[in-house]
């Protein structure tokens, strides 16, 4: 009886599946509170979305993003301290990071978005105009990334590992961050993104390893956009068929001995690992 009890307090600790979806409705209802209620003042401020220069929307962009992704990220802390959730916070210990881990993990990253590019093609994609100039890039590469892998890296993988373990986390935490993306190409791709870079928060016990190849991968989705290619694939880019199928054997081949090592690793924290609940 006592351990049918423990059991059934455990299903109740922060975060169940329930938590989950409180936070990702706080993040995601933030979102669209705020930006109805910035939409309505810089309508009466006599902005105009669709006719603004590039430059203009990108800052408008970047505002809306700062104000939403902080109240939301205040709002995830606070839920998780109301429901009394364990578990390191933030992890900002810079004592293990590497560069050659970090590089080997750039490349990694490069090898996966080529391999997924034909599936990610095929799925549809709700684009919103992000604008252009400093404003965007400084969304893109340095808030994103912050706000981003704070929440997702920080308050959910930190809080589903002291439930659950490594496993659950690193899954779990990579399914809450490619939901949070909503249009579905956004969410294959962020899902296959969150399952790398939490595996480098967790191999390097850093938010900040994460952070960096975030903003690495959000650099280059950038460059992309001001060439205004967004919609080419790689094949068109290179033009040459058999150049391409070679570069893109080769680039599943990084991306599978490398999926490799990466699941082997986690499976050695597993092991070395036990949940902070079973310890209680």
């Amino acid at each position: 009886m006592e351990s049918k009890e423990i059991s059934a307090t455990v299903r109740r600790l922060f975060p169940t599946v329930g938590d989950l979806f409180a936070m990702l409705g706080i993040v995601l209802g933030v979102q669209v509170v705020v930006g109805l209620l910035l939409s309505v003042v810089a309508g009466f401020g006599g902005f105009d979305m669709q006719n603004a220069a590039p430059e203009a929307v990108g800052r408008y962009m970047c505002l809306l993003y700062l104000t939403t992704m902080s109240l939301g990220l205040l709002g995830a802390i606070l839920y998780r301290r109301k429901r009394g959730g364990k578990g390191k916070l933030f992890p900002l210990s810079v004592a293990r990071l590497n560069p050659v881990l970090l590089l080997w993990v750039c490349v990694f990253l490069v090898a996966v978005s080529v391999v997924i590019e034909p599936l990610l093609s095929l799925l549809p994609n709700i684009q919103q105009d992000m604008g252009r100039g400093v404003w965007t890039l400084v969304m893109l590469v340095v808030f994103a990334p912050l706000f981003e892998e704070f929440i997702c890296r920080g308050v959910v993988l930190g809080s589903m590992r002291a439930k659950y373990g490594v496993m659950t986390a690193w899954l779990g935490s990579s399914l809450f961050f490619g939901v949070l993306h909503l249009s579905p190409m956004l969410v294959v791709n962020a899902f296959v993104l969150g399952l790398i870079l939490g595996y480098i928060c967790l191999a390097t016990d850093s938010i900040w390893a994460s952070v960096l190849l975030h903003a690495f991968n959000n650099a280059i989705a950038y460059v992309i956009l001001i060439f205004g290619d967004g919609e080419r694939l790689l094949i068109d880019w290179i033009g040459n068929r058999t150049f391409y199928i070679v570069i893109y054997c080769v680039a599943a081949v990084v991306a599978v001995v490398s999926a490799y090592k990466m699941w082997m690793a986690l499976r050695h924290m597993k092991e070395a690992e036990k949940p902070v609940v079973a310890e209680e």
